[in-house]
């Protein structure tokens, strides 16, 4: 008898042993699946609160895991929510401020892609009340500034402020260095801040707005970039001294250079001037052209560009987009035009 009960119990075992396993069998592979986001939409501003997240069902899934955070997830600081979510709805309060959100589906065996972060804004406070957060104006978020920058901060004023509260920080989060604060600033929409020259670095600034209601809104935040640093001089490629183009027969040249090392702490982006001057003092540039960031050759078209015959000389100045000029390069190529 007991040794029967042994054997049922070895068989009932390797009964729920197989279950098991066939439950890992049939799951179904969803690593190469993305859940597809309803709502909110990328750059959404959303109006009411609690924030509705939708998204659709995905095949194979029995639970999805919602991830929401303040400002992005590259620029973290606040982990606004990190949950296991059944179905494909959820209802969350968030305060006024920007947010980024992700959903990865899953089930016993597998997870799937995680989907893009979706940026989006929240314009009510999780209590309801109307707490709108303040819209900065200048500097823009991930602008680069000069020495010249001037250290004026502005904002939009929020209707039904009574006061608002600026502050400034080393690094590119409100968790660096407090350079200022300044509260009971009114109804102003400008501050400036007087401390010493910014150096070459990260910042980050903010305003949170206290209404007369007696609510406050969360800060709103922007990261800038100081940078002081000389973009340096461009190698000229082509086209190389002496060459000679035809008007009339193949006017289009291709002009091609390379950057410098970007050097400094920050690393704005280079751009490149062509100049054309008549004379090799460069003191009567007949056309100048501005290219877009990282371009290193553009190909011109002389007739285009309004060119009698003669010869010209070329060079390259890189500027950067905090507006830092190179140094004027010595060097130039001459380029013969005929007709």
């Amino acid at each position: 008898m007991f040794k029967m009960k042994k054997a049922s119990f070895i068989a009932f075992l390797g009964a729920l042993l197989f279950l098991g396993s066939c439950k890992d069998i049939i799951e179904k592979d969803i690593s190469d699946d993305t859940p597809m986001v309803i709502l909110p939409q990328v750059n959404d501003t959303v109006d009411n609160n609690p924030v509705h997240f939708k998204w659709e069902a995905l095949s194979g899934a029995t639970k999805y895991h919602l991830e929401v955070v303040s400002p992005s997830f590259t620029d973290l600081e606040v982990y606004a929510l990190d949950s296991i979510v059944t179905g494909t709805n959820f209802f969350f309060g968030l305060d006024s401020a920007e947010y980024q959100f992700r959903i990865t589906a899953l089930n016993a065996g597998y997870e799937s892609k995680t989907s893009v972060p979706y940026t989006f804004w929240v314009g009510t406070s999780a209590g309801g009340s109307n707490n709108g957060g303040v819209v900065l104006d200048e500097p823009a978020h991930n602008a680069y500034v000069n020495e010249t920058f001037t250290g004026e901060f502005s904002w939009f004023n929020l209707s039904g402020t009574d006061t608002y509260t600026f502050e400034l920080h080393k690094t590119n989060s409100f968790s660096g260095q407090l350079l200022d604060i300044a509260d009971q600033l009114g109804t102003v929409s400008i501050y400036s801040f007087t401390g010493a020259q910014l150096s070459e670095g990260e910042y980050c600034w903010g305003v949170k707005s206290y209404l007369s209601n007696g609510s406050e809104t969360a800060y709103t935040k922007r990261v800038f970039y100081v940078d002081t640093t000389s973009p340096g001089t461009a190698t000229l490629v082509a086209p190389v001294s002496n060459t000679s183009v035809s008007l009339s027969f193949n006017p289009s040249v291709t002009f091609s250079w390379t950057f410098p090392a970007n050097s400094g702490i920050i690393q704005s982006p280079f751009f490149a001037r062509l100049q054309l001057s008549t004379n090799t003092s460069f003191s009567n540039i007949v056309v100048t052209r501005n290219y877009n960031s990282a371009q290193t050759s553009a190909t011109e078209n002389l007739n285009t560009m309004g060119l009698a015959a003669g010869v010209y000389y070329w060079r390259v100045i890189v500027v950067d987009e905090a507006g830092n000029i190179g140094i004027t390069p010595s060097g130039y190529n001459s380029l013969l035009v005929t007709s």
